[in-house]
């Protein structure tokens, strides 16, 4: 092979490395086009999935909400009876959900959580005082409570029931007597009263 041919070689060599070096930065551009699609459809595949949680949980309101306008000679005047009676405080610090998400309290008016109270038939009103379960700080009142929602969950799963309802810490006297106010859809006596047996010992 002489020299000539040997250059015309190097030149062919030279252009298809530099070909295949072209196809390498297009697979490559290719392959991180198509992970970042596959990252905007899986976020997208998360939004539609909330969007349609969301959705449910609205539709579902609406539906019970008609349906309990419908079965009540008085449904619409007894709804807006439940709305005035039902006195929440502002103050989002001091409602504890019982089978109500934190969030949905912390981001709902407080109209719209009465609105969520009536539609599962949160209909009792029950008051207590926490006996024998001083705090010093307000923080122990909030730790307190949380406690107490957790043993009247389990206490009602055992039962097979699904507890739903809102308690109000009453901010006067937090550090003497912890005072609490009750809306939900079955009493909450028994468990009031086995906690603070259970937890003044």
């Amino acid at each position: 092979m002489n020299k000539n041919q040997l250059e015309i070689l190097e030149k062919k060599f030279d252009k298809q490395k530099s070909y295949i070096q072209q196809l390498e930065s297009q697979i490559n551009l290719k392959t991180s086009e198509i992970v970042d699609i596959k990252s905007l459809l899986e976020k997208a595949h998360l939004e539609m999935k909330k969007f349609d949680n969301d959705l449910d949980h609205i539709l579902n309101f609406i539906l019970i909400l008609e349906d309990k306008i419908k079965h009540q000679k008085n449904g619409i005047s007894g709804l807006q009876d439940y709305i005035q009676n039902v006195i929440l405080t502002e103050d989002k610090n001091m409602l504890f959900g019982v089978g109500v998400d934190r969030k949905f309290i912390k981001n709902k008016s407080i109209s719209t959580i009465k609105y969520y109270l009536y539609t599962f038939d949160c209909f009792i009103k029950e008051s207590y005082k926490l006996e024998n379960l001083k705090v010093s700080q307000k923080k122990d009142a909030s730790i307190i409570i949380k406690t107490l929602i957790d043993y009247i969950k389990i206490s009602f799963k055992n039962k097979n029931i699904q507890i739903k309802g809102i308690i109000e810490l009453s901010a006067q006297d937090i550090e003497e007597v912890l005072s609490i106010r009750f809306y939900g859809n079955y009493s909450i006596e028994e468990e009031i009263r086995n906690f603070i047996a259970l937890y003044s010992q």
